[in-house]
C-alpha cells in the first residue's frame, strides 16, 4: 500500500493566523495560555494544518510553537513564550482574531467568560480605585510615577521583557474597549512600557 503524500490543507488562513483565532477562542485574551491546549484547539478549527506528516492523526506541537512564535515576532499579535507561562493575545491580536471571525464563514465567537466576569469586575474596581486613574482622568497623567504606572499593572521595576509585556496587554484587552477605563489604560500602558 503506497503512503499517501503529504499535503498541507488548502486554507487561505495562515498557520500565524490559525493560532491567534485558536488561542482567542480558548481565553487567551484574558490570561496566558498553555502550548498544548493551543494545539487541541487549533486542531479543532483547522484540522490537518498542525498533523504530522506521516501519522495524520497526531498533532504537531512543534508546528503549533512555530506558529504562535511567528504570531508573536513577525505580527505581533501574541507576547508570551513555550517556557514562560505560555501565550496571550497583544491588542492587536485580539483585533485580529475578530478580522478573522468577521472573514471566515464557521470560525468560533470568541471564548465565553463565565465565572470570570466576578474577576473582571473587581479587577475594574481595583484599577478605579488607583491614585494613577485619578490622575489620568483629571489630565494630569503627566504627574503618574513609574512606579505608580506599573502598580496599575500589578508589577514593579523587576517584572521586564515579555513577562511586562503579558500584563499590560492583558488589562488592555480587557479594558481597552472600556469608555472609563480604555483611554486612561493606554496612557498608562506607554508609560508602564517605557521602563522595559
Amino acid at each position: 500500500m503506497a503512503r499517501e503524500k503529504y499535503r498541507r490543507p488548502v486554507s487561505s488562513t495562515t498557520r500565524p493566523e490559525a493560532v491567534t483565532l485558536a488561542l482567542d477562542g480558548i481565553g487567551g485574551a484574558e490570561a496566558a495560555q498553555d502550548t498544548e491546549d493551543v494545539a487541541l484547539r487549533v486542531s479543532e478549527l483547522f484540522p490537518g494544518m498542525f498533523a504530522w506528516r506521516k501519522y495524520r492523526e497526531h498533532i504537531d506541537i512543534e508546528l503549533v510553537r512555530v506558529a504562535l512564535n511567528d504570531a508573536t515576532k513577525k505580527k505581533g499579535w501574541v507576547v508570551g513564550s513555550h517556557r514562560q507561562g505560555g501565550w496571550l493575545l497583544t491588542p492587536a491580536g485580539v483585533l485580529q482574531a475578530q478580522r478573522l471571525r468577521a472573514q471566515l464563514p464557521d470560525a468560533p465567537a470568541t471564548h465565553q467568560r463565565g465565572k470570570d466576569e466576578q474577576l473582571r469586575e473587581r479587577e475594574r474596581g481595583r484599577l478605579l480605585a488607583t491614585s494613577a486613574f485619578a490622575r489620568v482622568s483629571a489630565g494630569d497623567a503627566a504627574s503618574v510615577t513609574a512606579d505608580e504606572a506599573d502598580s496599575f499593572f500589578r508589577m514593579n521595576v523587576y517584572v521586564e521583557g515579555s513577562a511586562r509585556e503579558r500584563r499590560i496587554a492583558r488589562l488592555q484587552n480587557l479594558f481597552g474597549s472600556d469608555p472609563e477605563l480604555g483611554p486612561v489604560v493606554a496612557a498608562l500602558a506607554a508609560r508602564a512600557r517605557q521602563r522595559s
